[in-house]
């Protein structure tokens, strides 16, 4: 039986999915994150597929999203779209602190995973914290600054206005962009899933890392995934793919 526990961490609401017969236990864990515009509850298939396997899986409500949406409008979210990302990171080290200091994961076996928005938070994650041992990013970006500014003409060509200085939001993501700063991922597993028909985040940015980094002689443990006709749609395959890289590597 696998059970799915709703609780809130640090003031952060979630999903803490374990089997039954680890109920008490330390565990491998793994953070997973939502798209945008989503919330926790639509993940539950991964958190059911990774618990099943011995993992205890965390899947958190992102600011603006799900229990913590408080009537924002899509528009309010599409323009605090990196706010949301950055708030995911930073948040990222309440809960695991909270976590640990109830026994409840393995400091030494932490990942992360997310899909879409979920996955360039999952790419950020690896570029602030070192003690993350492995990452699964479905359909994301490491590319920040080159994505938030594609994101900003889009946004207005549509007529949003930003109540912010958007060059200074832009230049606060530096800290947060893999990009940028390849060597911190080191030798850790990365899983790197993308559609090539992808309309939303584009294939390019998964495939632009990936050759970089094999370029440079550091994609020894990234493996990338291309669904040839995918759009911006995780596969079954891509599900499992990334539930038995988790499985392999943490």
């Amino acid at each position: 039986m696998i059970l799915v526990d709703h609780q809130t961490i640090a003031k952060i609401p979630v999903l803490n999915i374990i089997k039954d017969d680890n109920q008490g236990k330390t565990l491998p864990t793994i953070f997973f994150y939502h798209g945008f515009g989503s919330q926790k509850e639509l993940y539950l298939h991964y958190g059911y597929l990774l618990a099943q396997r011995g993992f205890r899986v965390i899947l958190p409500d992102a600011q603006l999203h799900g229990e913590r949406r408080e009537k924002a409008a899509e528009s309010e979210q599409a323009v605090y779209f990196w706010h949301i990302v950055q708030n995911n990171i930073d948040e990222l080290l309440l809960l695991k602190n909270e976590l640990l200091a109830r026994n409840e994961i393995d400091p030494e076996r932490i990942g992360v995973g997310g899909v879409s928005m979920g996955a360039i938070t999952s790419l950020g994650m690896l570029a602030r914290y070192e003690w993350i041992k492995v990452g699964v990013s479905l359909m994301g970006s490491a590319y920040y600054g080159h994505f938030a500014k594609q994101l900003l003409l889009q946004a207005t060509d549509q007529g949003l206005e930003f109540p912010y200085d958007v060059d200074e939001r832009l230049a606060s993501l530096n800290p947060y962009d893999l990009s940028e700063q390849l060597e911190k991922l080191g030798e850790r597993p990365l899983y790197l899933w993308h559609g090539k028909m992808d309309n939303v985040v584009p294939f390019a940015y998964s495939e632009r890392l990936y050759q970089t980094l094999v370029e440079d002689g550091e994609a020894e443990n990234v493996e990338l995934v291309v669904d040839e006709k995918a759009k911006h749609k995780v596969s079954i395959e891509g599900i499992l793919g990334s539930v038995a890289f988790f499985e392999k590597y943490l």
